[in-house]
């Protein structure tokens, strides 16, 4: 994040989205040898009557971003249905023997497992936002991967 002055002396936040990158915010006391923005810089909006007030905003943006993210990261661990879970996932060793699942935690939850077809291994894999979820949805590819292999359709 930056700020930028206008020549009007309005202050305007600067973002760069930059995926998986921890930003810092480094304050520069002096001034830049950077010329003022022009007034276009920020259509549409009216900016900030000082440079605290940008900054100000520029924190407070950062740390809803970095919280968002904590937040989902704790949320792809966390657990809300263990019953329900240890169901699914005895069903899943039912369908497919001692091959156990396997989690991939970040900012969604992704599981896998290996069942044996009539081919030799095939990997199965689901997606979702907790723990339960991608139990839930990896449970419900192995149900469909059982049936098609029951059914004959693979082979």
């Amino acid at each position: 994040m930056a700020l930028v002055e206008t020549a009007q002396s309005r202050w305007f936040p600067a973002c760069v989205c930059l995926a998986e990158r921890r930003l810092h915010v480094h304050l520069m006391e002096e001034q830049p040898p950077i010329p003022l923005a022009l007034d276009s810089f920020h259509e549409g909006g009216t900016g900030y009557d000082s440079r605290e007030d940008a900054l100000a905003a520029c924190y407070g943006w950062y740390e809803a971003a970095e919280l968002t993210q904590r937040w989902q990261k704790l949320a792809a661990r966390t657990e809300l249905y263990p019953e329900r879970t240890a169901w699914y996932l005895d069903e899943i060793a039912h369908f497919v023997g001692d091959n156990t699942p396997r989690f991939n935690f970040g900012h969604c939850v992704q599981a896998v497992v290996y069942a044996r077809g009539k081919n030799g291994l095939e990997c199965l894999a689901a997606t979702g936002e907790t723990l339960d979820e991608a139990i839930r949805a990896l449970y419900q590819c192995v149900y469909e991967w059982s049936r098609l292999l029951q059914d004959g359709v693979r082979s």
